[in-house]
């Protein structure tokens, strides 16, 4: 093993330093590109392709082009969410460089991680890295991966964004954007059909209520058979029913003031899997004497409220979260233990030992008010107050031959911050700009714990236990922005993130009289510099960007193999490498594009004595790449008038080593999707195939230990999703 990460570590630094060492030359490239597109008078020749209007984005909380942000960015609008077939975080995560999707099988605990810095699996309830926001409220932790319906754009912001985004985003943010009522009525309908018993139905209304008030709902319901063997119970597991709703108002009071009243709604039925056993050369299978199951739901509303004066802007965003589930499942996969103590499947075969619930909840308010406005130099501004209030409960109650898990473990925690922010950009020249953000948060949490043991036999019959803690944080960041070309600019900055400390989730330790664990505040300090822009008319797209992130005690999940118990650490890292982007319009209908990721991370510092100092951060893949290729072309068809469009797409994620200790890496693995159809203002077709050769591969994986009986690994995998193929259509009215 160490000789094959020795090799790559070796392979992605040469390939670092040979793409850095290029881009001097890129620039020559993208300087001459931009003189090719003007004859010696300056003039602009006339080019044969589509030009596109400049991205605008709200990525600083304030309307602007994608070309003013001095960070890594990479937008999806509603064409290419559709084009793409984005439904959920998985399926961007692959097309946007540094962004890590870790899928832990349990929709509530998949979280994602950028350029190698954030939590991989979430230790608390708040304990993440990249916030999810829709419509600029944040979402809980666990209910971050969604189905992403009726969303309009989807923004993935790189590096620390505490400054304007606040607690937990020191890696990055993600913003959703909904779609808006509108005074113009329309209706659409929509449906799939294909393997798996793949269905998906769902139909949106917009249109005006007075003269002043418009409205939008929508509804979807989307359904999918299991496509993991249960060996034992003859049946397939992952199968997923999920109903989505959402009712938006929109009430334009007067010419200067807009007010938003936005509802969500889900309900998630699945039958989930948190591993199936890594080695098994049939994998994956599972031999489970009870089928996992996950109930969860949410609701969510948010009041967006923006008055405008005469020289600034008052923005006011009230958001209410509610979340709650229920999951059931068996701990013991015969086939993974039975390896583990080289003995028949069957003898794990027992429905009344090894099995748990989990009941969870969590009400999380939020409310932001901020000014923004332009002063006469040219200076944009923003300012604002923060007030975050979240109470999470968790219950588990545990069945299990490990006597000292078996038990009711009870907990509550509760957190509050207070914070305010403010950020400006200040024009120094004509075409050299200097941003300033600062942001001081004030965060309290608190823990009460209660465990009863239902064995009769454990170490403490009961135990209850609380906590308290602070947190001052100061967060920020200074960028410089300077326009080489008039769609040509360059930035470089500097950014302190940080994640506040805390309790763990789930502490086992309790069963035997161990107080609760705790973890300090990770710091974030990030180092960027890139170039961003459009060359010959907007015929090329171009962005890329070298970064350096150290970080000092980083949130960390370590097996602790003597008690078969997940345990929480800090420790130091450093993540640094190379983000690529590109799209290309060389003809009228066709986009080439692509994106490149090369990442070298290293543990520096860690007080755990099966962490070494020197070992990769966990599910940070060295290497990782995108390329697509689009076309579409106009047909009139029995009086129909459309686009026929088809979209090939390429997806390759390096290996990537599984955990802290550095225990086994995980393969690479590629992905080819196809997607076509036809486009008419009325009315589409298409069909898609996802995962084109159907190729098995593992989103992650931990490993449980070595056998003691036959020394070899056994390793948990969370599978991969399988080949989805089917067509479907929309109707517009």
């Amino acid at each position: 093993m160490m000789q094959t990460q020795t090799y790559r570590q070796t392979a992605s630094q040469i390939c670092c330093r040979v793409v850095i060492g290029l881009m001097p030359a890129f620039g020559i490239c993208f300087v001459g590109a931009a003189a090719y597109g003007q004859d010696a008078s300056g003039e602009r020749e006339e080019i044969d392709a589509v030009l596109l209007d400049p991205v605008i984005v709200n990525a600083r909380k304030i309307e602007e082009e994608i070309q003013r942000i001095p960070f890594g960015i990479t937008v999806f609008g509603p064409q290419s969410i559709e084009r793409e077939d984005i439904g959920e975080v998985r399926d961007f995560a692959r097309n946007v460089p540094g962004l890590n999707f870790v899928d832990t099988g349990l929709r509530g605990s998949n979280i994602p991680n950028i350029r190698g810095v954030g939590s991989f699996f979430p230790q608390s309830p708040d304990d993440a890295s990249v916030p999810v926001f829709i419509d600029g409220i944040p979402l809980p932790v666990r209910a971050q991966d969604r189905e992403l319906f009726d969303v309009q754009q989807i923004e993935v912001l790189r590096g620390p964004q505490n400054s304007l985004y606040g607690r937990n985003a020191q890696a990055g943010a993600i913003n959703l954007t909904t779609a808006s009522p509108t005074f113009e009525p329309s209706f659409e309908i929509g449906g799939e059909v294909g393997n798996l018993s793949h269905r998906r139905v769902s139909a949106i209304a917009s249109g005006p209520l007075t003269d002043n008030l418009a409205g939008r709902v929508g509804a979807q319901y989307l359904t999918r058979d299991g496509d993991i063997a249960d060996i034992n119970l003859n049946d397939d597991v992952r199968d997923q029913d999920i109903v989505n709703a959402t009712g938006k108002l929109l009430w334009l009071p007067g010419d200067d003031t807009d007010v938003t009243l936005a509802v969500r709604y889900s309900n998630y039925e699945e039958q989930p899997t948190q591993g199936a056993w890594f080695e098994d050369p049939d994998f994956p299978r599972l031999f489970l004497d009870r089928t996992a199951d996950l109930d969860n739901e949410t609701l969510g509303s948010g009041l967006t409220v923006r008055h405008d004066f005469d020289e600034l802007t008052l923005t006011s965003v009230t958001g209410v979260q509610y979340y709650t589930a229920e999951y059931k499942t068996d701990d013991t996969d015969g086939l993974a233990f039975g390896a583990f103590l080289n003995v028949p499947p069957a003898l794990f075969n027992d429905p009344n030992v090894d099995f748990r619930t989990i009941r969870d909840k969590d009400l999380q308010l939020s409310q932001e008010l901020r000014l923004d406005g332009t002063l006469e130099n040219g200076t944009r501004w923003l300012a604002g107050i923060n007030v975050f209030r979240a109470d999470f409960d968790f219950d588990m109650v545990f069945n299990s031959a490990n006597i000292p898990l078996n038990g009711d473990f009870a907990n509550s925690f509760t957190t509050t911050s207070y914070a305010g922010f403010g950020e400006a950009t200040v024009p120094l020249t004509d075409r050299l700009r200097l941003t300033g953000g600062l942001r001081y948060t004030y965060e309290e949490k608190n823990f009460d714990g209660r465990f009863k043991d239902l064995s009769g036999a454990g170490p403490v019959a009961s135990q209850t236990e609380a906590g308290s803690r602070s947190f001052n944080l100061v967060t920020g960041r200074a960028a410089l922005t300077y326009d080489v070309l008039p769609r040509l600019t360059g930035f470089a900055s500097v950014a302190r993130g940080a994640k506040s400390g805390g309790f763990q989730l789930l502490d086992t330790d309790v069963a035997r009289g161990v107080p609760q664990s705790r973890f300090d505040t990770a710091i974030t300090w990030s180092y960027e510099a890139g170039l961003r822009g459009t060359l010959f008319d907007g015929i090329w797209d171009v962005s890329a960007s070298v970064f350096f992130n150290d970080t000092d005690d980083e949130h960390v999940q370590v097996f602790d193999f003597t008690t078969l118990e997940a345990v929480i650490e800090n420790v130091d890292t450093e993540t640094y490498g190379l983000e690529l982007e590109s799209a290309v319009r060389p003809i009228t209908g066709l986009t080439l594009s692509g994106g490149l990721a090369l990442l070298e991370t290293k543990i520096t510092k860690s007080d755990d004595p099966t962490v070494e100092s020197g070992n990769e951060v966990p599910f940070a893949p060295s290497v990782a790449f995108n390329l697509a290729g689009q076309y579409e072309y106009p047909v009139e068809l029995m009086g129909w008038k459309g686009a026929v469009f088809g979209r090939v797409e390429y997806q390759y994620v390096g290996s990537r080593t599984v955990d802290p200790q550095n225990s086994f890496d995980l393969d690479s693995f590629d992905l080819v999707n196809l997607r076509a159809g036809w486009d008419t203002e009325t009315f589409s077709i298409y069909a898609f195939v996802n995962n084109l050769f159907d190729n098995t591969y593992a989103e992650t994986a931990f490993l449980f230990g070595e056998s003691p009986v036959t020394g070899n690994r056994v390793s948990f995998g969370i599978p991969g999703q399988p080949r989805i193929y089917g067509f479907g259509a929309r109707v517009r009215f």
